[in-house]
């Protein structure tokens, strides 16, 4: 008997000292809050006193910088920097870098022991585009990224595309080929479609090509064939017009006569439909 009542005793003390689960669960959770917050508030002491210890003092630019002034780009980006060496934030910095206007792309890295390295690439600008002609002149890169700095560069230094975003695919391409075609000799100047769908080039600066809506490989070939025939971009002329089903008309500047009509098969020109 005094054997059994001890053991119920010790059944009844342990089952008085047990705690209800929520609250052990309150109790384990509140350790591990407890010990996550110690760990990030050492965390946060290290890393302040790294950024004491082993501040970011230069930061260096590399690059073949055209626009970017190296210097001035570095003390802006040192404006950016939060944190010390280690604990800079450098896809933030990269971030900040690369939406500035002429940048393509940017790399950033430490060296030790307090310089931030930024290797830049610029975007090379192929092209004047605007979508229509009260937009603004936008810059298309050689890679086809359109882009819009405060300062561009001088009008005539770049050819000119106007059409709607969705088509600046088709303006690049077509440009492309024209001057492929015309070869060194002749720079295509401007290309441009409109909201019906015709197309326009002006060659040299100086002679406007009409294709039309339709077949533009078909009139491209036709106008290459007159050109190696009659050398007719070399001529004083004003305006090339391959709106003909067989055929083109070319118009003489203002003052140097009419319009004339010439097809490829001898024929007199129709006019366009």
């Amino acid at each position: 008997m005094p054997r059994r009542r001890r053991r119920r005793d010790k059944e009844d003390e342990g089952a008085r000292l047990r705690l209800p689960v929520r609250l052990r669960y309150l109790i384990a959770a509140g350790l591990t809050v407890a010990a996550v917050s110690a760990l990030v508030g050492q965390r946060q002491a290290m890393a302040a006193w790294l950024d004491r210890q082993f501040p970011v003092r230069t930061v260096a630019v590399a690059g073949d910088l055209r626009h970017e002034r190296p210097q001035a780009l570095g003390r802006w980006l040192g404006r950016q920097v939060e944190g010390g060496f280690f604990t800079a934030d450098l896809q933030r910095l990269r971030q900040a870098v690369v939406a500035r206007p002429w940048v393509r792309d940017a790399r950033l890295r430490r060296r030790w022991p307090g310089t931030l390295v930024v290797s830049v690439r610029e975007h090379r600008a192929a092209a004047r585009w605007r979508p229509g002609p009260d937009a603004g002149w936008r810059l298309v890169s050689r890679q086809g990224a359109v882009f819009r700095p405060r300062t561009a560069p001088a009008a005539g230094g770049l050819p000119e595309l106007q059409g709607p975003r969705a088509r600046l695919a088709d303006l690049r391409a077509r440009r492309a080929l024209l001057a492929e075609r015309l070869g060194s000799g002749h720079s295509v100047t401007r290309v441009a479609v409109d909201a019906r769908g015709d197309w326009v080039a002006a060659v040299d600066g100086r002679v406007r090509v009409h294709f039309g809506r339709d077949h533009w490989d078909r009139r491209l070939d036709r106008l290459m064939r007159v050109e190696r025939g009659w050398r007719l971009l070399e001529r004083q002329v004003a305006r090339v017009d391959l709106r003909y089903p067989d055929g083109l008309a070319v118009s003489l500047p203002e003052g140097g006569g009419g319009e004339d009509g010439a097809n490829t098969s001898g024929a007199s020109a129709r006019r366009p439909g």
